[in-house]
C-alpha cells in the first residue's frame, strides 16, 4: 500500500469543521452568538487557506 501524501488543506479543513461544530454547540447551548462569531473569523479562513497553498508551492518546488 502506498503512503498517503500529507496535506496541510486537509488539516486547515478539519480544523475549521471542528471549530464550526464548536461554536454550534456553543450556540445551542446559547453561550454565543453563531452568525456574530462566524462574521468576525471568516477572514481567518482565507488566512489558513493561503498559508496552506503556499506551503504546497513551496513544498513541490523542492521535492523536484
Amino acid at each position: 500500500m502506498a503512503a498517503r501524501r500529507f496535506r496541510p488543506e486537509g488539516v486547515a479543513f478539519g480544523i475549521g469543521l471542528l471549530g464550526l461544530g464548536v461554536l454550534a454547540t456553543l450556540a445551542n447551548l446559547g453561550y454565543v452568538d453563531l452568525l456574530r462569531s462566524i462574521r468576525l473569523t471568516w477572514p481567518l479562513v482565507l488566512v489558513i487557506w493561503g498559508a496552506a497553498e503556499l506551503y504546497n508551492t513551496f513544498t513541490a518546488g523542492s521535492a523536484r
